[in-house]
């Protein structure tokens, strides 16, 4: 089910992505592989796993949906003190199984490395068919079209009783820009204030739902 009735052509997964109506464009955001590797670097005692956790989950969703591009909003890595021979043996392996060009829109932690793999196809933003194109950060957001964005990693609060509330990832679409959840499973986020006219979206069991002015 596809709740982003404004604009058919792509549809909003539960998973935090979205999938283009071209039938082969998905699209994701904000994964910093190797943060946790960046934390222990500075002695902080942070498990392993989340890199191998986040592009199984990432394969297992171009496999799904028989995906034949792979586009990431931004983000893809954390920091230069997490590019561990290891994640760079999982990202090569990870490539070498999908075997789908991945486009790399560069994020602002991506930009701190002083060197991405060529294999990434680095771009500082991506035109794709039906207006839409790929950026980082919302705020870059120019011209006409629906921009599809990282960066803000938003979450959703909605009150579960007089003192208590429940958070969500959420797709958060404001003005022309669309903002993806992030997809890493060590991200974190950051709970939006919704604007007038916002529109909010969040994943509940498989499917995705728009909530109503009431809950934000």
């Amino acid at each position: 089910m596809n709740p982003f009735t404004d604009h058919p052509w792509l549809a909003l997964l539960p998973e935090g992505a979205v999938f283009l109506s071209d039938g082969a464009t998905l699209v994701l955001a904000d994964l910093h592989l190797g943060k946790s590797a960046a934390f222990r670097a500075k002695g902080l005692p942070v498990p392993e796993g989340d890199t191998a956790r986040d592009l199984a989950r990432m394969r297992e969703l171009v496999e799904k949906h028989g995906a034949s591009k792979l586009v990431i909003a931004g983000d893809l890595f954390h920091a230069p003190s997490g590019i561990t021979p290891d994640l760079e043996l999982a990202l090569d392996e990870f490539l070498d199984a999908i075997r789908i060009p991945l486009t790399l829109v560069l994020g602002n932690h991506d930009a701190r490395l002083r060197k991405i793999p060529s294999r990434l196809h680095p771009v500082e933003r991506l035109d794709l068919e039906n207006g839409i194109a790929v950026i980082h950060d919302p705020a870059d957001a120019k011209g006409e079209g629906l921009h599809l964005c990282g960066h803000l990693h938003p979450i959703v609060k909605i009150p579960d009783g007089k003192r208590t509330s429940l958070r969500f990832p959420c797709f958060l679409n404001r003005e022309n820009t669309l903002v993806l959840p992030s997809f890493g499973s060590f991200t974190g986020g950051a709970v939006i204030r919704p604007k007038k006219h916002d529109r909010i979206f969040v994943a509940l069991r498989d499917r995705v739902v728009e909530l109503p002015g009431s809950f934000t």
